[in-house]
């Protein structure tokens, strides 16, 4: 239902959108407001049929404005229509028609030969047009005032004050919808930006991380270090990717996968997926199980092939001179 109306009423806002200045649109919510009681109490459409009836023309006129305010407003076609607000409009200019609650009484159930006897339903029926009524005692001497007001009669303080307590609801409901609104507009300015900025921040640090793997791996070459001294390296720092993208962006599982801070996918000696966690303790294992055969067994690790290598290039000495603790 509401895809529905939203699909009618967002070309009628992209043109009010258009059409009407913005120095004017925030001002229409209020004057839609008031609007239910400066309409004519005897404004019809018709002389004849239903919209001859002026509290119900008066109804779709003030709907009608509500609308048209609404609409107009920054944003509207993709917010679309709020119908509390539509219904507010439309039922306070009904009920502030004159002798609207004269019409109203006679709706009342009123069972043949028995009036004390009603069913639930009558009663139930009953009490709401009993409620409609004190509702149209409140709002019919606003429409009176503005009557005054508006017209050839002598007006008073009073009637600005009564014109004032009547359209209050409206007032209010108004000043509601108009911060709701701008709420949301800015909530999605933010998300906007927010996006816009983790996308740019992502970028970056996937540059960045590209850029310091190739110069870890050029410089360990260099020093004559092996593919698997290397890798151990890069995954230690946090650089190490094995296998498709750093990062995944279309599609893949990244479930593993450190994503938000460097997009490291973790995988263990077999090439299976594993958390961040589980590597880092794998690690910790390893570089411990390293430190105990360093003792048992005595001699200098990471010299391959033996020979003389000088201490610059020993594996310690290299990680550290490229920012590894």
């Amino acid at each position: 239902m509401g895809g529905a109306v939203k699909k009618i009423t967002k070309p009628i806002a992209k043109v009010f959108d258009k059409v009407i200045p913005n120095e004017i649109k925030p001002a229409l919510p209020y004057i839609a407001a008031v609007a239910p009681f400066v309409i004519p109490p005897q404004f019809a459409f018709a002389s004849q049929g239903i919209f001859s009836n002026p509290a119900v023309s008066r109804a779709v006129l003030s709907g009608a404005l509500n609308l048209g305010s609404q609409a107009a407003q920054e944003g509207a076609a993709e917010r679309g229509i709020n119908p509390l607000s539509l219904a507010l409009a439309a039922g306070s200019a009904y009920l502030s028609t004159p002798g609207v609650g004269q019409t109203l009484e006679g709706m009342k159930a009123v069972p043949m030969g028995d009036f004390d006897n009603l069913s639930i339903l009558d009663q139930t029926k009953n009490l709401g047009i009993k409620g409609l009524q004190k509702a149209s005692s409140f709002l019919t001497p606003g429409t009176e005032a503005a009557g005054r007001l508006l017209g050839p009669e002598t007006a008073t303080l009073k009637d600005v004050v009564t014109l004032g307590k009547a359209a209050a609801p409206n007032l209010i409901g108004a000043a509601t919808e108009q911060s709701y609104n701008a709420a949301l507009d800015a909530q999605k300015k933010y998300q906007q930006q927010l996006s816009d900025f983790n996308a740019m921040t992502g970028q970056t640090i996937e540059s960045s991380n590209q850029q310091r793997r190739f110069f870890i791996n050029q410089s360990m070459q260099d020093a004559g270090f092996g593919t698997d001294e290397i890798n151990d390296t890069l995954r230690m720092l946090g650089l190490f990717a094995v296998g498709g993208r750093v990062g995944y962006k279309g599609g893949g599982d990244v479930s593993y996968t450190d994503y938000g801070r460097s997009g490291v996918i973790y995988r263990d000696p077999e090439g299976n997926p594993i958390s961040k966690e589980e590597f880092l303790r794998r690690t910790y294992e390893e570089e411990k199980n390293k430190k105990r055969e360093k003792k048992m067994y005595g001699g200098r690790m990471g010299y391959q092939n033996g020979g003389l290598v000088s201490l610059i290039y020993s594996p310690i000495v290299a990680k550290r001179s490229i920012g590894v603790r």
